[in-house]
Order: C-alpha cells, then sequence, then structure tokens
C-alpha cells in the first residue's frame, strides 16, 4: 500500500509501475502475464481466522487454487495451523464452494 501510495498519477497508467509496486517480477508484457487471486477475502470470511494464519496460508500455497486443493495435512503443515483448525479451514471452504454452486443454480 505505501509503494502505490507514492505512484505519481502519470505512472497509473504504466501497467508496469502498477504490477511491480503489487509485486509482481519484471517482464516483458505485463498484458500476459496471468494474475491469480490469491484468497484473501475468502480467507478472511472464515470464522475466528486470524490474520496472520491467512497471511501464512498465502504465502505457502501463492494461490487460492492450490488452498483449495490442499489437503487436511498440507494445510496442519503451515506454520500456526494444527490439525483441528486445518479441518476447520477445509470445511468452510467446502460450505462456500457448495454455497456457491447452489447460488448460482437459483439464478
Amino acid at each position: 500500500m505505501q509503494t502505490i501510495q507514492t505512484v505519481s498519477q502519470d505512472e497509473f497508467v504504466q501497467s508496469e509501475v502498477i504490477a511491480r509496486a503489487l509485486g509482481y517480477e519484471q517482464f516483458d508484457n505485463y498484458e500476459e502475464v496471468a494474475v491469480y487471486p490469491r484468497g484473501y477475502r475468502i480467507l478472511n470470511k472464515i470464522p475466528r481466522m486470524p490474520a496472520n494464519i491467512v497471511m501464512n496460508l498465502v504465502k505457502t500455497f501463492k494461490s487460492f487454487q492450490h488452498i483449495l486443493l490442499a489437503d487436511v495435512d498440507k494445510l496442519d503443515e503451515v506454520e500456526g495451523i494444527g490439525e483441528v483448525r486445518a479441518r476447520t479451514i477445509k470445511q468452510s471452504l467446502r460450505r462456500m464452494q457448495e454455497q456457491f454452486v447452489f447460488d448460482n443454480l437459483m439464478i
């Protein structure tokens, strides 16, 4: 956030400036780089999920898709997550997925 706040209005239209401010590496063509959700917003919706645990999950798995695919044992390996919390995370994400599918079927 501090880096983004220092970007001038003229630089805001330059995709490479914004990409670097967001932590992406140097690329030849930023328009062709795929960006994947890391999962901060969804993980913060899990009840009693401390911010430091969310940060550890994202740091360990790099993307939300990898977090979804992780089994309880892999989640348990993340710093600050025990077996009980790993199961809670897995169950909460499964319920969210089911709710999303149900909501889309009702449209």
